[in-house]
């Protein structure tokens, strides 16, 4: 679908970085375009069902693949018979719902309620959402643009909005890899 030029539609961020391919931009090339509906009535509901299933991620300040690695490092390291990591693994976890702000989950819900070209914004596709993710994370512009929009998207972030910046998720970052065993995706 073209979103350019469609009255449906606004135009949220335009890349300085990438292409819409998510190439690195030459001269020339089409820039990567985020856009939103005008009216927010006309999302499709599969939207709305995303936002629901990560605002209950941010809620609990984690994502099912996470929890899947911290409880396989956990069963790891009973069966290693670890139980100084596995103490270090729960404390991640209550860490993890005592403080869910995470930057994935604030931008990763602005990417629901926006389109790049050739994304059908009448499906919510988890693919889309964490292709655009990346790019955003790769683009510190566009990290700056849609940190706060996803922060006033997701509900337990907007009621400490004031309390979140980038250094508390800096923070909040190192803390967790001091309570991991080498663990890859920390979230």
């Amino acid at each position: 679908m073209k979103y350019k030029d469609n009255p449906e539609f606004k135009l949220e961020f335009e890349s300085k970085m990438f292409d819409v391919t998510g190439n690195a931009l030459v001269e020339g090339a089409e820039p990567l375009r985020y856009y939103s509906y005008v009216n927010i009535a006309n999302y499709h509901m599969s939207r709305y069902i995303a936002a629901n299933a990560q605002n209950q991620y941010s809620a609990a300040g984690i994502t099912p693949e996470v929890i899947n690695a911290i409880c396989d490092k956990m069963i790891q390291s009973v069966n290693d018979k670890k139980i100084a990591d596995v103490a270090i693994l729960a404390n991640n976890l209550k860490y993890r719902t005592k403080y869910p702000v995470d930057e994935h989950a604030i931008l990763r819900m602005a990417m629901i309620y926006t389109f790049v070209e050739n994304e059908n914004p009448d499906k919510c596709e988890n693919h889309w959402t964490e292709w655009k993710l990346k790019k955003v994370l790769d683009e510190p512009e566009a990290y700056s643009f849609f940190l706060p929009i996803g922060m006033e998207l997701t509900p337990v972030y907007n009621e400490s909005l004031q309390e979140i910046s980038e250094s508390s998720l800096s923070q909040r970052q190192m803390m967790l890899q001091t309570m991991s065993l080498n663990m890859s995706e920390q979230k």
